[in-house]
């Protein structure tokens, strides 16, 4: 079965209450969601990163893309 670490202690999901179950659910779906949010970011950061890139050849009249 699943071991959980909360504060260096494993924890046998087998052994919880449904109440901890649930509870370890939420905070699993809170860390994939971060992971995603993360990811988002990082996706953003590099189309604001390309975007600045080509305003920048543009404003300094270079026409052709790279």
């Amino acid at each position: 079965m699943t071991k959980v670490t909360l504060d260096d202690k494993q924890y046998d999901r087998k052994d919880l209450t449904d109440e901890q179950n649930s509870i370890v659910d939420v905070l699993n779906t809170g860390t994939s969601t971060i992971a995603l949010l993360e990811h988002m970011i990082q996706c953003v950061n590099a189309v604001q990163k390309a975007k600045s890139h080509d305003l920048k050849r543009l404003l300094e009249g270079d026409t052709k893309d790279d």
